[in-house]
């Protein structure tokens, strides 16, 4: 009864044009976010990342066709969808924001994509399945099977000497130089100056991003969380289910993907309304 009554008080405020309700929405430190679907009917879209400069989301996806991983790009802004042809099980990305240089590692090693005739140039570096990359003041790369990390810098290419003893699934970098990796066991921290190594968590995380500032991100399949240097803590900044990678856009949306979506978090001033009130096409997230 008490349910029946908040919404015959919701609808009529709407209909007065007191509230303006959004559905399918959720809450991120106390900013009402609506979802926007950027990308639909695409399997497993994986290690996402921006081009700031063209305003192009780079990510990998699993071909319905052959079940073998693939490389594409989506235009933030035109909606322009694309495969990238010439990579062989394309599945990493990353993006040298100084240089404007995109990298997009496959099975047998790392490419650079060229905008003009949209494929990719397999450049001289390693012969290596890529498994994850990550660009600050270098080209930071996993592998798989093996789980070892790589930089790439200076046209030298060497053992990331921080983790040599460790397996690494994924790897970010932030402006002082600490490390934040993940593998099976969680997610830790590794201190630039002390070389010491806490844990920042015990979930199994599949990607690490930045934003414009050099910030640090990590989702889950649970959640995203931004990462504090100073703390050693990883601070939740909302819960979703079946989350497969995060980017930080430079107006401050965030872009994840979700099993067969990819979909932007932006915010609204709309009223975000308790799915259990009308249904599960409307979230609110504490």
């Amino acid at each position: 009864m008490m349910i029946l009554l908040c919404m015959a008080i919701l609808f009529t405020f709407t209909e007065a044009g007191v509230i303006d309700k959004v559905i399918n929405c959720i809450v991120i430190g106390n900013v009402n976010y609506e979802r926007e679907i950027l990308l639909n009917n695409v399997e497993s879209p994986y290690q996402l990342v921006i081009d700031h400069d063209t305003n192009t989301l780079f990510f990998s996806y699993t071909a319905r066709s052959d079940e073998v991983f693939k490389s594409a790009f989506i235009n933030l802004k035109t909606n322009e969808f694309s495969v990238i042809p010439g990579i062989h099980g394309g599945f990493a990305n990353a993006v040298n924001y100084h240089a404007h240089v995109v990298y997009l590692g496959g099975q047998d090693g790392i490419y650079q994509f060229d905008y003009n005739a949209k494929n990719a140039t397999k450049l001289k570096i390693t012969q290596d399945n890529i498994w994850q990359m990550f660009y600050k003041n270098g080209l930071y790369f996993t592998t798989y099977p093996e789980e070892k990390a790589y930089v790439y810098k200076g046209d030298e290419l060497e053992e990331v000497a921080e983790v040599k003893d460790h397996r690494v699934m994924v790897i970010g970098v932030d402006n002082d130089g600490n490390l934040v990796y993940t593998n099976s066991s969680g997610i830790f921290f590794t201190d630039k100056e002390t070389k010491q190594t806490t844990a920042l968590s015990f979930h199994v995380a599949n990607a690490i991003t930045n934003d414009l500032v050099g910030n640090l991100y990590i989702s889950t399949a649970n959640g995203i969380y931004s990462v504090n240097a100073t703390s050693k803590s990883l601070h939740e900044l909302v819960k979703i289910d079946n989350i497969y990678g995060v980017a930080m856009e430079n107006n401050e949306n965030i872009i994840y993907s979700s099993e067969n979506s990819i979909i932007r978090l932006k915010p609204s001033n709309k009223m975000c309304i308790d799915e259990k009130l009308y249904g599960k096409n409307v979230v609110d997230m504490k």
